[in-house]
């Protein structure tokens, strides 16, 4: 058996793993045919820092966690706001896999979530500046444009991982919907006939809270997302988890644990901590496709599966705003933020309100000013299965060969009722 490891890379001086003076830059979109609907990006881990959503009262609240200060992104205050994460999303169980093509070998992995890798590892795409395609419609953060895409090369070996592999990543902002893709394939080496082998799964880690980030009051409500509706469709089970929160492998129908059944539509609070692990959700949901015809979701077949399929709709009472995602990747994870932490007054504390009138307004300095608390957003991370490669029924999900494309898409529609 043949072990293949990699060199450790180290957090420079706690913040973070970016070296000093590292170019980070913003962009934002908008777009005319979705009137007070707006994003901001950057280039940091493809990280989407806010995205403004019109209310019932038509005032645009930003209804994603994260900071105004570009700077605190990937340090220790954040816990993967709004990044692009990879190469493989979630957990893998034992921060080790081998490829079915080469059994002997085990491609060691980051142990940075117990004894698993999460996200990728230390050092993941969500640490790493992307390259910025500039398209004419496309702006900075004073010029907005509706489309931004960026691009990323992941070397061989990058953090464990066999192959170079591309990634490209676009934001698309069209009739008040957001739609975020991934786009990924392996880059041959022209000095060898060998075809290569690896693994891939992304995904966008948005944290939500419909009431508006910063909450429209200071009432503890409305600092979390308890009062959320929540409602699941093509969904009929979950993943059952071990001590680590990795996959068992076990498919557990909806039927058998009331907590996890979002089939008919009720508050996130609901059974919060009734589910599995009794701190909230952090659970990954299949389609049902996926479990019925699994060789649908082969990843060779991306090409071929271009039609996103609604999972998840969450409706906020406060604000009247209303997320419905569709992917055409095969599930995702629900988390709760069961975890997040941050004290008022530590991020985004320098800067002043704006407000740009009474209709439609965008409040969008001191973001984070107020911290955030446990269950304050939730998160629908569409990817494929966590820990697929370790899985022999699930790994087509996330082997890509030379020749191959990865494709997924998600659109987060919004509207008001």
């Amino acid at each position: 058996m043949t072990i293949v490891e990699h060199p450790q890379v180290l957090s420079k001086e706690g913040q973070g793993l970016l070296p000093a003076n590292t170019p980070i830059r913003s962009f934002m979109l908008s777009d005319v045919s979705s009137p007070g609907m707006a994003c901001q990006i950057t280039n940091l881990g493809a990280t989407l820092t806010h995205l403004w959503v019109p209310d019932d009262k038509n005032y645009s609240r930003d209804v994603v966690l994260g900071f105004d200060d570009l700077t605190a992104y990937r340090t220790d205050y954040d816990p993967y706001f709004g990044a692009s994460v990879g190469r493989t999303a979630n957990r893998i169980a034992k921060a080790k896999f081998s490829l079915p093509d080469d059994p002997e070998t085990v491609y060691q992995l980051d142990a940075n979530n117990g004894p698993n890798s999460l996200h990728g590892g230390i050092d993941g795409f969500s640490f790493r500046i992307w390259d910025v395609t500039l398209t004419p419609d496309l702006g900075n953060v004073d010029t907005p444009g509706t489309t931004l895409q960026l691009s990323l090369l992941s070397n061989h070996l990058d953090q464990g991982f066999p192959g170079s592999l591309r990634v490209n990543c676009s934001y698309r902002l069209y009739n008040n919907a957001l739609e975020v893709s991934y786009e990924a394939f392996l880059e041959d080496d022209t000095t060898s006939e060998a075809r290569q082998v690896s693994i891939v799964s992304l995904t966008n880690h948005m944290y939500f809270n419909l009431h508006g980030v910063p909450a429209p009051d200071s009432t503890f409500n409305t600092s979390q997302v308890k009062d959320h509706i929540f409602k699941t469709t093509q969904i009929d089970s979950f993943l059952e988890l071990d001590e680590t929160s990795a996959p068992t492998g076990t498919v557990v129908p909806l039927d058998k644990d009331p907590s996890m059944d979002f089939r008919k539509a009720k508050t996130i609070g609901q059974d919060l901590f009734s589910a599995p692990g009794g701190a909230g959700y952090d659970h990954f949901y299949p389609a049902q496709r996926a479990i019925e015809q699994p060789e649908e979701f082969r990843l060779g077949n991306d090409m071929h599966r271009t039609t996103p399929l609604a999972m998840a709709k969450v409706y906020a009472p406060e604000s009247g705003i209303q997320l419905e995602m569709s992917t055409t990747d095969p599930g995702f994870q629900f988390y709760t933020a069961n975890f997040v932490h941050l004290e008022p007054g530590l991020i985004d504390t320098a800067k002043n309100s704006l407000d740009q009138g009474d209709n439609g307004g965008i409040q969008h300095v001191g973001k984070a000013k107020n911290g955030y608390v446990n269950h304050s957003a939730f998160c629908l991370e569409a990817s494929r299965f966590p820990d697929a490669i370790n899985h022999r029924d699930w790994r087509d999900q996330v082997i890509i060969r030379s020749g191959e494309k990865y494709l997924s898409k998600t659109i987060y529609a919004f509207s008001t009722r």
